[in-house]
């Protein structure tokens, strides 16, 4: 059984083809791979990965999600072209990579009923939003001694691969360091690559332990770029947010939590002083957050399995069954016409046209009928 990553890495299909293996999303569900495996998203109340919208969608947004799918559908097998022609260079007899991908034997997501609502998914789409979470460990006595007390504490998570202390514009990083040195708080700020200090209220770390952090009962405000990952860590530990996202599909996970009345979401663009310290006064005054967010949380835990435990038994259940073929729907062998019966409708269609046709023709033959016996009465009289 092999795992594959599903994030640029159809490179490895091929040592995949005549194996079972499953696909690992590292994002939510993303609809054209979904779409090949037999199970076609619905973008009239799917979202696409780069937007959320309330529910119900209006015309206007499911116009944008139609557009926003048709766009990452496109992405989807734009990039892995130029990887099928190196593939066919020194792999010829072997099918597509479309073709080696619907015959995936499991697709775990990274999807929760809590953030993405309720999702039809094939008996091989496996559920797993939460696999990296973990029991808290003792934080280290130095971030310890720094959250005891009564005061609560605000924590800056900015990730390790789209925001770096290299990377992070100093304009932007100063407004984060004198909002939160003004604050009543205790601020945690933790920027990768950054020296560790103290000044004042604020304690600056690059590698701080997050979800052991999170998990403490002082921390009332989590401000982050919103990465898949520390979106259910926060929400696991129940953490309302104020987002700053840093790419697309950071700013759908955002749009998830704001929805839920959870979080707040910011700009990089048009951050100033004012307005972060706006959002921090009204998430920390305003207890609906923390209630949103504790809901969510407990939608989230009511779960009769941790999501590790699930991708391991649904990966050793598809090793035992050679692949699973049974949980695999045949509807990914299906053309887009054969999936929405274009070819009967259009059948249909040209049937009722038929009949239509039929319809006309007999009613001018009996009103040609009628004028005539209408005309030789009037010759007879």
């Amino acid at each position: 059984m092999v795992d594959l990553a599903r994030r640029g890495h159809e490179i490895f299909y091929p040592f995949a083809h005549g194996t079972p293996f499953a696909i690992f999303s590292t994002s939510a569900l993303l609809p054209c791979q979904s779409a090949s495996l037999g199970n076609v998203p619905n973008p009239a109340f799917v979202s696409s990965n780069f937007m959320e919208f309330k529910q119900p969608y209006g015309f206007f947004d499911r116009l944008k999600n139609i557009a926003l799918t048709v766009a990452q559908c496109y992405v989807h097998w734009a990039i892995p072209s130029q990887t099928e022609k190196l593939m066919n260079e020194r792999f010829p007899w072997l099918p597509s990579l479309k073709e080696i991908e619907r015959n995936a034997s499991l697709h775990l997501l990274t999807t929760s009923l809590a953030l993405d609502g309720p999702l039809s998914l094939l008996p091989n789409q496996v559920p797993i939003a939460g696999l990296v979470l973990k029991p808290p460990q003792p934080l280290p006595k130095d971030i310890l001694d720094f959250m005891s007390g009564n005061t609560s504490v605000i924590y800056i998570g900015l990730g390790v691969s789209f925001i770096r202390n290299d990377s992070i514009p100093r304009d932007k990083k100063d407004i984060l360091l004198s909002v939160s040195k003004k604050l009543p708080y205790k601020v945690i700020m933790n920027v990768h690559g950054q020296a560790s200090g103290r000044s004042g209220n604020v304690l600056l770390t690059g590698d701080a332990p997050q979800q052991d952090i999170l998990a403490h009962p002082n921390v009332k405000l989590f401000i982050s770029h919103c990465g898949l990952a520390g979106v259910y860590e926060t929400v696991y530990h129940g953490v309302p947010v104020i987002a700053l996202p840093a790419a697309p599909e950071h700013g759908a996970m955002a749009g998830k939590l704001v929805l839920a009345g959870a979080a707040i979401q910011l700009s990089w663009l048009t951050l100033t002083e004012e307005i972060l310290r706006d959002a921090v006064m009204e998430i920390m005054t305003n207890p609906s957050y923390g209630e949103n967010m504790a809901f969510v949380s407990r939608v989230f835990r009511d779960q009769e399995e941790t999501a590790l435990d699930r991708a391991v038994f649904w990966t050793e259940y598809a090793a035992r069954f050679r692949g699973a073929p049974h949980l695999k729907s045949p509807a990914r062998h299906l053309s887009w016409i054969e999936f929405i019966s274009l070819d009967f409708i259009l059948l249909a269609l040209i049937l009722c046209c038929c009949a239509f046709n039929v319809f006309l023709k007999a009613i001018r033959v009996l009103k040609t009928e009628c004028l005539g016996d209408k005309n030789e009465k009037e010759k007879v009289t």
